[in-house]
């Protein structure tokens, strides 16, 4: 498992650092995105649905989102 912080940027770098940190993953590896820009959270699940990844589980808190991706 595979933690990627995405603290302190905007969309679209989170996004960005997603996809990068998928790319570098087996398949069936699992990637941790944590952040505190709310609105990625929704961008970064949609952006994993659409490429074929799995969202095992996503939560907003205050401090911003965590979100479990499979790749």
């Amino acid at each position: 498992m595979v933690e990627l912080n995405v603290s302190g940027t905007v969309c679209p770098i989170p996004v960005l650092k997603t996809k990068k940190a998928l790319d570098e993953l087996n398949e069936g590896e699992e990637l941790i995105v944590i952040g505190d820009y709310k609105p990625a959270l929704e961008n970064i699940t949609r952006f994993a649905e659409e490429h074929g990844h799995t969202v095992i589980s996503s939560e907003e808190n205050d401090n911003g989102f965590k979100v479990i991706i499979k790749k």
